[in-house]
């Protein structure tokens, strides 16, 4: 078999592995954020098309006017749309790309090569692309929508002289209406590019009717979505607080420079490619036997020309960070279009000067490693967090109107690049749930470092009692101070520093016991005793254990080092997943206690009463552990 055919079948391959990948993980993404508001806007009802188009209205006149709306609600509600249309997105995306980046169809194995080299950076140069494409919502939004607007340039990539027939410019035309209104921070940059391009191409004598009809359409797309009904509610009526002018004032320099820092840190991986493909280029010559027209003219000439699209490419996603000064809401998906042009123009370069096999090699292995590594990081975590999104589902669809619901975090609940993050921890999705299920309260349990002892869900519970009473009270007046959540010493200081505080405001009154408590918020996990104490005073002393939890090297085992006040006291040490499963580790007899952390979230340290009937544990250690 000839060694082309050999390398096409491999590029099919990677193409294909990495479709499946994005399919694969896209069907694995749980039922959360904008699924509920889609699912609470459409009442919860199957698609049809009537439906789909009531959608689409009801969201043009009174929410989220643009194009990725609608796709939207397909990838919610027609079954395995997203699995479909969101690989195909990401291939499109990255053949505009390439095809910007080139100037023509790719066709021989160096083009594929170069494709392929924008299938796999795409997953480090466009910005937190896991996160953004493995929701739904994103997806349709920020991505289906940046494969458009780029397919929407590659005309004029193709047709330099920016003319074309009546028919072309009419279809064009409508092209641009659609990509007009795909997104508020892009259009007025493709706006202003579309006008000097056609005046560029007008001094050089052409007539760029292809050009001006791209534009005129564009401008009544984005006319279309920046005065839509829809814009004065968005995002909770954001935009009639503030004009826009006074936003951007708002913001203050810093605040507006931030946003075009995060632009350069963005683009930083790839400004540094751009530098390393120049100096690889430049360091070596081309061989006798390389085809024509790569002499030493043409190669500048080439070079050039890359150069120039970098300037532009680089300047148009300027000027669309700067549109964000503006924008009521800011983020990592408002600068894939910017990165993706700055990636095309990164191929503009490496077409130019990367002109031997050995030379455009590294940059492939680069780019299929960037691949294989995407899978590793996301398909066993979207594997998990579908399994523990199912879970809650099912909790949600077995609760009962009333009920108070609790809902334990995933895994993974924080923003990554690759993952989105629990949506429970939003306390605006959890009144959609809230009202979805016609619940009295929905609670989230989870990692929050500000939170007692690194946790949400759950709170400290002081109580003291005087001498001659009874009873206990509740003392209102407990403070934390700045001490972190995981910081148990901090917490037994301020334990402290409230009781000397109680003692003075009871006056001829004896303060008998003070004792910090733990309680959950709703049911309470499983847990070795029913009651959690973090410290108690009592007869003048604090009575409160530390520990501490290491680990050695990259060792995935934990080690547990008591404080020495621990020593011989009749505690059994438990490690606790909070949420999850208690594990009996030992005794305080000075045995090793170990354990591997079995899943993603937040641990205690508890040291129980080991006597027969014993009912109490203290927190003695908290921390936070990825399994």
């Amino acid at each position: 078999m000839p060694w082309s055919r050999v390398l096409l079948a491999l590029f099919v391959a990677y193409v294909a592995a990495n479709a499946l990948h994005v399919g694969y993980v896209v069907h694995h993404e749980p039922f959360a954020f904008d699924a509920w508001n889609v699912a609470i806007d459409s009442g919860a009802k199957p698609i049809t098309f009537e439906r789909f188009l009531q959608f689409w209205w009801d969201q043009y006149t009174s929410s989220n006017p643009r194009l990725g709306q609608p796709l939207t609600y397909l990838t919610y509600k027609l079954e395995w749309f997203a699995e479909i249309a969101t690989p195909l997105a990401h291939l499109a995306l990255s053949l505009a790309i390439t095809v910007l980046g080139l100037g023509r169809w790719p066709r021989r194995g160096r083009d594929l090569a170069l494709w392929a080299i924008a299938i796999g950076f795409s997953w480090f140069v466009l910005p937190q692309i896991g996160r953004n494409m493995f929701c739904r919502a994103y997806a349709a939004n920020y991505i289906y929508t940046a494969a458009i607007q780029l397919w929407f340039l590659v005309p004029l990539r193709l047709v330099r002289s920016g003319d074309a027939s009546l028919h072309a410019c009419v279809a064009y035309g409508i092209a641009g209406i659609f990509a007009g209104a795909c997104n508020e921070h892009t259009g007025p940059t493709f706006l202003a590019f579309l006008l000097g391009y056609a005046w560029w191409l007008r001094r050089r004598g052409g007539h760029p009717r292809l050009v001006l009809a791209g534009f005129l359409g564009m401008t009544v797309g984005f006319a279309l979505l920046f005065f839509a009904p829809g814009q004065d509610s968005r995002y909770g009526e954001i935009a009639q607080q503030v004009s826009l002018l006074t936003r951007m004032l708002q913001r203050g320099i810093t605040g507006n420079l931030d946003i075009v820092r995060d632009y350069i840190a963005y683009g930083a991986p790839l400004l540094a490619l751009l530098v390393i493909a120049l100096l690889v280029g430049l360091a070596r010559k081309p061989p006798p036997t390389t085809p024509p027209p790569l002499t030493d003219d043409a190669t500048r000439a080439a070079r050039r020309r890359a150069v120039r699209f970098i300037a532009v490419a680089f300047v148009m996603g300027l000027t669309m960070a700067m549109t964000l000064f503006v924008s009521p809401k800011l983020g990592s998906r408002f600068y894939i279009v910017s990165l993706s042009l700055l990636l095309a123009g990164f191929l503009a370069l490496a077409d130019a000067v990367l002109v031997t096999r050995r030379q455009l090699v590294p940059f492939v292995v680069l780019a299929i490693a960037a691949s294989a590594y995407a899978a590793v990081r996301t398909v066993p975590l979207y594997r998990q967090v579908s399994a523990q999104g199912a879970a809650r589902m099912a909790a949600l669809d077995a609760s009962k109107r009333g009920d108070i619901f609790v809902a334990d975090a995933f895994g993974q609940v924080d923003e990554t690049w690759w993952y989105i993050g629990d949506d429970f921890r939003d306390f605006q999705k959890r009144e959609l749930v809230q009202k979805y299920f016609a619940l009295s309260r929905v609670f989230f349990r989870g990692y929050d470092l500000k939170g007692p002892l690194g946790m949400a869900g759950v709170r400290f519970a002081p109580r003291y009692r005087v001498a001659g009473d009874d009873c206990d009270r509740q003392y209102e007046l407990f403070d934390t101070g700045v001490t972190r959540g995981f910081d148990i010493a901090g917490v037994h200081r301020s334990t402290a520093a409230a009781v000397e505080l109680l003692r003075g405001q009871l006056g001829a009154q004896q303060l008998a016991r003070f004792e910090l408590g733990v309680v959950f918020i709703g049911a309470p996990p499983p847990l070795p005793r029913p009651h959690l104490v973090v410290a108690r005073w009592s007869a003048g002393r604090i009575e409160g254990y530390t520990a501490k939890i290491s680990r050695r090297g990259r060792s995935t085992t934990r080690e547990i080092k008591l404080g020495k006040e621990l020593a011989g006291k009749p505690f059994e040490i438990y490690i606790v997943q909070v949420g999850g499963e208690a594990k009996k580790l030992g005794t305080t007899d000075g045995a090793p206690l170990r354990y591997v952390p079995w899943r993603s979230g937040v641990y205690w340290v508890l040291a129980c009463d080991a006597k027969p009937g014993g009912t109490e544990c203290f927190v003695i250690a908290a921390t936070r552990q990825s399994a």
